[in-house]
């Protein structure tokens, strides 16, 4: 299952995008490494922006690996456009939005938002879930 890969991705201390995404790329012949570099800067919303959420940032690139064949290819983009608003839709019927702040509910920033996320294991409570979700939700729809 490609969820326990991107768990035990994301314990290793892999962001979320890098874990999601790589779960998959051995799909697309995409090597480990390169999809980790390639997700490296998506983790924690952009950047540690806490805008959109890696997982979901790097459960659009497997979309995209999966589904865009080439620009010249009638209806390729519009079927990547489909399943990323479906693969959005499900995730935010699971946990309410796709920002990284609203998810986790404190500002990694900030020397107080970190210490509250780190005491109350939120990467390991709420992160891990949001990774296993994004799986889940590939697998039923690719």
């Amino acid at each position: 299952m490609k969820r326990k890969k991107a768990i035990s991705y994301f314990n290793q201390g892999y962001n979320c995008a890098q874990s999601v995404f790589s779960a998959f790329s051995d799909e697309f012949g995409i090597n480990k490494e390169i999809a980790r570099s390639i997700a490296s800067g998506f983790g924690a919303g952009f950047g540690r922006l806490q805008e959109t959420c890696g997982v979901v940032t790097g459960a659009i690139m497997v979309i995209g690996c999966k589904y865009f064949k080439r620009n010249d290819c009638p209806g390729s983009k519009e079927i990547v456009y489909q399943k990323t608003r479906d693969f959005i839709s499900r995730f935010k019927e699971r946990n309410g939005t796709i920002n990284c702040l609203e998810l986790i509910g404190v500002d990694f920033n900030t020397e107080e938002g970190m210490q509250t996320a780190k005491k109350k294991n939120l990467f390991r409570d709420k992160c891990e879930k949001y990774v296993r979700d994004a799986c889940e939700i590939l697998e039923e729809i690719i």
